[in-house]
């Protein structure tokens, strides 16, 4: 598999949103069949619940589904329990949680992690 890392620049505002929406939507749509996964639901089911739930294409849920998959699989093979992984970075995770910063570098904080 190749990565390639790369930096979205647009024109206007309202693209701007209309990507973020989409991320918002694919992130949430990963946590979702995480917590699905674990509940032991198999990956038809959640590929059609996914759909409807978060009005994503099929590519779309699918590779969330396998990243779920694969977040999972990962959590078991460390031997840590699975019901209590951090999406978006134990690190920032823990900044938030003990709110040591105030003002505008809290919201900062807050709303990167939200778009992990």
């Amino acid at each position: 598999m190749i990565v390639i890392q790369a930096k979205l620049i647009f024109l206007n505002q309202q693209d701007k949103q209309i990507v973020l929406d989409l991320m918002r939507r694919w992130s949430s749509c990963m946590k979702f069949a995480y917590k699905r996964l674990l509940e032991g639901y198999d990956r038809k089911t959640l590929k059609r619940d996914l759909q409807g739930t978060f009005d994503l294409n099929s590519r779309y849920v699918d590779d969330a589904i396998m990243k779920a998959r694969g977040v999972l699989e990962s959590s078991r093979q460390l031997d840590n329990n699975p019901k209590k992984v951090i999406f978006g970075g134990r690190d920032l995770f823990k900044k938030l949680q003990n709110r040591h910063i105030n003002g505008k570098e809290y919201q900062k904080l807050k709303t990167k992690w939200q778009e992990k």
